[in-house]
């Protein structure tokens, strides 16, 4: 089994990279922190950078997390190799971009990217946002999965990713004390859905739908509470096809023993007990999406 550090960051194509930067910093809160012509990487917490738009095919999406050593990377190619994945081996220039020692690169059964990376850059600086939206960090990101099954079981047995809860088919997902870090979604494609930072608290939270709603960015789930992870969350759409979420509160699962995960059944109040609804169809009380 193959430890997961933590998740360090998201990237995602766009077409139109002014506008994506645009987003990033005016709505969205994040600090620019480099920018060319074909590429922007901005920062949310300690880490280097937790979203990175590139200029290109919206579909070509990636989402990394930390390793600890070359010799795990190593490990955790010859095992996604044994258990049929195709991996990529990063060459020194992408591995510049990304500001990372080494990393690889495969894609989940469903056709998720996913990059494995070692030793990515952290900043000394104090993170100083483009707007006061009270985020402290990167929490989460949310896949859309077309085989909710083989790609749970890639998380859980090729690494430390444990299940805490399930909304029908879909499983939250985590690698530390955090309820989840990752969330498969039934869907008939494959995709990021959306990405999640944390915020101080539901002040911030709140002060954000009324900035949002000035703004005219659609919000398409909440304010609301998950049941499940018991965090508060305003989701809104961002630059193709994206979703983005503030959550704030949330529970902790530090007695790994002591925890069992749930089934809920695929309902409204299973996403949201206030019965926020929605009509994002991962988020629906469907069969599928």
């Amino acid at each position: 089994m193959i430890e997961i550090e933590q998740l360090r960051y998201v990237r995602l194509g766009t077409r139109e990279l002014p506008a994506a930067i645009d987003f990033a910093q005016r709505i969205l809160g994040l600090q620019l922190i480099e920018k060319t012509e074909d590429q922007a990487a901005f920062r949310s917490d300690f880490r280097d950078h937790t979203l990175v738009y590139v200029k290109g095919d919206p579909a070509e999406q990636a989402i990394a997390f930390e390793l600890r050593s070359i010799e795990t990377l190593e490990r955790a190619t010859a095992l996604l190799q044994q258990s049929g994945y195709a991996v990529t081996r990063g060459d020194a220039q992408g591995a510049l971009r990304r500001k990372v020692k080494a990393f690889v690169s495969f894609k989940d059964k469903s056709g998720n990217g996913i990059e494995l990376v070692v030793r990515p850059q952290t900043s000394g600086w104090r993170y100083f946002p483009a707007r006061d939206a009270g985020i402290t960090g990167l929490e989460a990101v949310a896949l859309r999965s077309k085989g909710n099954g083989a790609d749970e079981a890639l998380w859980s047995k090729l690494f430390n990713g444990r299940v805490s809860d399930w909304v029908g088919d879909a499983a939250f997902i985590r690698f530390d004390d955090a309820h989840h870090r990752l969330t498969l979604h039934p869907s008939d494609r494959a995709g990021v859905l959306a990405i999640e930072y944390a915020v101080e608290s539901v002040d911030q939270l709140m002060q954000s739908q009324y900035f949002l709603q000035a703004a005219q960015i659609r919000i398409v789930h909440g304010p609301g509470r998950r049941p499940t992870s018991e965090q508060m969350f305003l989701t809104f759409a961002g630059p193709d096809d994206v979703l983005f979420s503030y959550v704030a509160e949330g529970r902790r699962i530090a007695n790994e023993a002591a925890h069992r995960p749930r089934q809920f059944p695929r309902q409204t109040l299973s996403f949201c007990s206030w019965g926020s609804e929605s009509d994002i169809p991962e988020f629906t009380a469907g069969e599928r999406a």
